[in-house]
């Protein structure tokens, strides 16, 4: 057996599906996917990020001497 080409369960390297594991075949475990209603997510994030842009895009202006 050519062990640079073949894993512990004896299969060539190539031959394996892309959710196994390389070098022992064996299946890798699957991600959870949540279902459409669980990912609402928090609301306050999108307005919060918002605005901490706007308010960096101010200070940014004023600081810059764009503004004031």
């Amino acid at each position: 057996m050519d062990h640079n080409r073949y894993g512990f369960d004896g299969l060539p390297l190539a031959c394996r599906q892309a959710d196994t594991e390389p070098v022992t075949g064996l299946p890798l475990p699957g991600i959870p996917q949540a279902g459409a209603s669980d990912q609402i997510g928090n609301p306050y994030v999108l307005p919060t990020v918002l605005g901490g842009i706007a308010i960096f895009l101010i200070m940014f202006a004023v600081q810059s001497g764009i503004l004031g």
